[in-house]
């Protein structure tokens, strides 16, 4: 493993620290900060590390502890523990999660959760602008970076978008480009929130848990909004920048 033969190559260099689980701390701190070790990596188990550093899974169990309290690391439940550096997400500019993730030099992946056809209520309706009797895709899904949710998304977009959405892709925003409605602009309303059942669950996190919440308005250049999601972001893996200039 990788990111282990680094975590060895520093804590060597660090030889001289004391105590031993606070050699460690600063050492996993370390590969973090310089990127040895990226966000989103995979860490290697106690165990592995008790073996390969010569140490105590006690001393290790110890210096987690502390990297989680100080999030720096992140322990999913039933996948192992993982670096919880915050991917960077600007406001300023339109793009996909499939584009902010590779910005981020991570890998995105989807899981749909569902897709349904819906009549639209009059809230969508007035939205979208729709004529009587069109309907809307309502498409459910957790976003994914290196293999752990980041966010769980519902995007609502009006039927003419997706003809058959049967045959969305990776990335929705590349779909909507194929049919020339992908958006150019948006508005966007990011809150705090608290995680709900539905949402905790599909995130692997604490029913309660803070939260970010984004809700997105997609317009084409015409100022015809094609698209209406809300977001649910893990609050502990994603930071949005915004960059002014005077």
């Amino acid at each position: 493993m990788i990111a282990l033969d680094r975590i060895n190559s520093i804590y060597s260099e660090n030889r001289h620290a004391r105590p031993k689980y606070r050699r460690l701390y600063n050492t996993i701190a370390q590969c973090v900060e310089s990127e040895f070790v990226g966000p989103g990596e995979m860490m290697p188990s106690e165990r592995e590390l008790a073996q390969k550093l010569g140490i105590s899974r006690v001393t290790v169990r110890k210096a987690f502890s502390e990297l989680f309290e100080n999030g720096i690391l992140d322990r999913k439940h039933g996948s192992g523990t993982f670096v919880s550096r915050p991917i960077e997400k600007s406001v300023s500019s339109v793009s996909s999660f499939s584009e902010d993730m590779t910005q981020n030099r991570l890998t995105p992946s989807s899981k749909v959760i569902s897709i349904q056809r819906l009549e639209p209520d009059a809230h969508l309706a007035l939205i979208f602008g729709l004529d009587p009797g069109l309907k809307v895709t309502e498409i459910q899904r957790v976003r994914m970076a290196n293999g752990f949710a980041i966010a769980f998304e519902v995007v609502i977009v009006p039927g003419k978008v997706l003809p058959d959405p049967r045959k969305i892709g990776q990335s929705l925003y590349n779909d909507m480009a194929q049919m020339g409605l992908r958006p150019v602009s948006a508005v966007q309303k990011i809150k705090a929130a608290s995680a709900n059942k539905v949402q905790a669950s599909m995130l692997d996190i604490d029913e309660g848990t803070a939260i970010l919440h984004i809700e997105r308005h997609g317009l084409v250049e015409s100022g015809m909004i094609v698209e209406y999601t809300n977001s649910y972001y893990r609050s502990d893996s994603y930071e949005f920048v915004t960059r002014s200039t005077v």
